[in-house]
């Protein structure tokens, strides 16, 4: 068998309420659909209703998993340790720096640092165009 395969069979395996969930939903559609069909008002009614809880209870199994998912990684031993420290101190001065407009001195500057500062200095010179630096050179 292919790996999809094994992996569809695997949460099958893991999470049986899911697919038997999805078989009640559409076998309570089914239900209805034969209760139209044949003019039974009281029995596509009551198939509707079977549908709507049978798909209610299949969401429901469905985040139940995913909870116990969420809670079955989180208690992983070693977990915190992917975490790294933060400095809280160094957090808040850098925001307070980008507040005020003030440049970190250890800080490289990003490409559009780069070209933001050029579009200033061009722009403090007088020439914002590259056309128009270009002409007063010459």
């Amino acid at each position: 068998m292919s790996s999809g395969s094994n992996t569809i069979i695997g949460r099958l395996k893991e999470e049986p309420l899911v697919p038997l969930g999805f078989v009640a939903t559409v076998g309570a559609f089914l239900y209805a659909a034969r209760g139209m069909h044949r003019g039974n008002v009281g029995q596509t009614q009551w198939g509707m209703r079977a549908r709507v809880v049978m798909q209610g209870l299949t969401v429901a199994a469905l985040l139940g998993y995913g909870v116990f998912q969420t809670t079955k990684v989180s208690k992983r031993p070693g977990m915190m340790d992917d975490i790294r420290q933060i400095d809280w101190e160094k957090l808040e001065r850098d925001a307070l720096a980008a507040e005020n407009g003030e440049k970190q001195a250890d800080a490289p500057m990003s490409p559009l640092d780069k070209l933001v500062a050029k579009a200033h200095a061009r722009r403090a010179n007088g020439n914002v165009f590259a056309s128009e630096s270009s002409d007063k050179k010459e």
